[in-house]
């Protein structure tokens, strides 16, 4: 895709202009070179004690002076683009052994914490600046990391340096994989990296399938084609090469070619996959990962019963689209009407696994594969979360005449309910309560969750509210979990490493 048309692409989820914007800021710094070899040791005698010069850095800070250290170092005169490039300079980092929750989602946290931050309350800045800088310094501090990759000879063309990523990943080498991706990123850019990783990422049952949910984060941030920020995907690409045979078995192993055209409008498609989804046949989840859900999903077979001929169509981009918007009006129900206690972990990542696939299929040269790979997501947790059908034409009760603060810190049915029922105007104060209340608080599926939230309202418009009325449900669960007061004192919360 070209420039051009990738801004066109971008502006669908109201983007467009900010990705620019924080392309040209962010590629001042690069994560490649010797930043990557920087050590906490090496950063805390950059400059001594004595020195008189002050190491703004959050490698060498004791995670248990989280708060102190940070006014100490001035971090609060970095720019927003300068804290993240150094936090992400950390986390891109691959642990040696083993992921945690933690782990697992570092790369992806700091891309997500530095797109809501243009949007946070200024009065709050320092707070959500402050849990960016926490995960940093965790990281730094308590996570045996591995070493950059080895270097990779440049190649003579995208097409030979496919070949090779191919062959690398069938012959499960993570080394190797991991020192493709950062190659081709940094050769041919951010676009050509997605293309070439895509097709590998969507159907994987590694990494809690995340993999490609770091791909769209990558490419809302990264407008130039330098690829820098591409160290952030170490860890996704060594998930995929540590285990290659491990995707979807759904749609005949994801096996999707079409030859016939689907005789049916965008809203026939919609209200067709609603219906199906709905209340699906159930199936008994034998595990707590994702990957066990996508298991326990696949082996019901619903996949292919409910969504198996459609999927073998040949698509429009227009059918696609309109399979998107019903999949995720659906995950938005989920979080809204469906099992409370799943919430924070089940209905988040409901939507954000679709989400993510559906920013990234029209860079995919096979464009059914992200919407087939969010069709067996949305099918497994339909048959294996749910607890009860939906109603798609559900409303909230109308709600009392309070604010949005006040709905927010008074239940996650009164938060739902007066976003729903907002007027026009208060939209963009609603935006920045809801990414101000995620970016404040630890939980990355929390900052996940709002960020795509904020993004479908753009995506799928007449369905505005319904998107930002989950984020609130959802926020308002976490407030009442984590209070503002409690906030600074929980900073390690949940920032666990093995």
């Amino acid at each position: 895709m070209n420039i051009d048309g990738r801004r066109d692409f971008l502006k669908a989820f109201g983007l467009g202009a900010s990705a620019a914007s924080l392309g040209r800021v962010m590629s001042a710094r690069s994560l490649r070179g010797q930043e990557w070899e920087r050590s906490e040791r090496t950063i805390a005698m950059a400059a001594p004690a004595n020195s008189g010069k002050m190491v703004r850095t959050v490698i060498g800070i004791d995670p248990k002076n989280i708060v102190d250290e940070y006014r100490a170092r001035e971090l609060e005169k970095l720019s927003d683009a300068e804290l993240y490039r150094e936090v992400a300079s950390v986390v891109s980092r691959p642990p040696r052994r083993g992921l945690t929750s933690f782990t697992l989602h570092a790369p992806l946290e700091v891309m997500a914490r530095y797109g809501l931050l243009r949007l946070v309350d200024p009065r709050e800045r320092e707070l959500a600046r402050l849990q960016m800088a926490a995960s940093g310094c965790v990281y730094g501090a308590r996570v045996n990391f591995l070493p950059a990759p080895a270097t990779v000879k440049a190649f003579p063309d995208l097409t030979t340096a496919t070949t090779e990523f191919s062959r690398t990943f069938k012959h499960g080498d993570p080394n190797g994989l991991e020192a493709l991706v950062v190659q081709i990123a940094g050769q041919f850019g951010i676009s050509s990296l997605v293309n070439v990783l895509t097709p590998l990422a969507l159907p994987t049952l590694t990494g809690a399938s995340h993999s490609h949910i770091g791909l769209w984060l990558l490419l809302r941030h990264g407008e130039p084609a330098d690829g820098e920020d591409a160290v952030l995907l170490r860890a996704a690409a060594r998930a995929l090469a540590a285990e290659p045979q491990a995707q979807m078995r759904s749609f005949g192993g994801m096996e999707i070619d079409g030859s016939k055209p689907l005789r049916q409008s965008p809203k026939q498609i919609e209200a067709t996959i609603l219906s199906k989804l709905a209340n699906p046949p159930k199936g008994k989840l034998n595990g707590q990962s994702i990957r066990a859900l996508v298991e326990a999903g696949e082996a019901t077979g619903n996949a292919d019963t409910l969504f198996g001929e459609f999927i073998r169509h040949d698509l429009t981009s227009a059918q696609i689209d309109a399979a998107f918007r019903a999949v995720l009006r659906a995950c938005a129900h989920c979080m809204l009407q469906d099992d409370l206690s799943q919430a924070k972990f089940g209905w988040t990542h409901c939507l954000t696994l679709p989400q993510s696939a559906c920013g990234l299929w029209t860079l995919n040269t096979n464009r059914k594969l992200a919407l087939a790979a969010a069709l067996v997501w949305i099918t497994a947790y339909r048959s294996v979360l749910s607890q009860r059908a939906l109603d798609f034409s559900w409303k909230p009760p109308r709600p009392n005449d309070v604010d949005i603060s006040e709905a927010l810190h008074t239940s996650p049915e009164v938060a739902a309910a007066r976003v729903w029922f907002a007027p026009d105007a208060e939209l963009p104060g609603i935006r920045c309560a809801l990414a101000t209340q995620a970016a404040i608080r630890n939980d990355i599926h929390l900052v996940k969750y709002t960020r795509a939230c904020l993004d479908l309202g753009s995506y799928d418009s007449a369905q505005c509210r319904l998107f930002l009325a989950a984020a609130a449900h959802l926020s308002a669960l976490w407030i009442r979990e984590c209070p503002r007061a409690t906030i600074h004192e929980n900073l390690l919360a949940g920032r666990t490493t093995p």
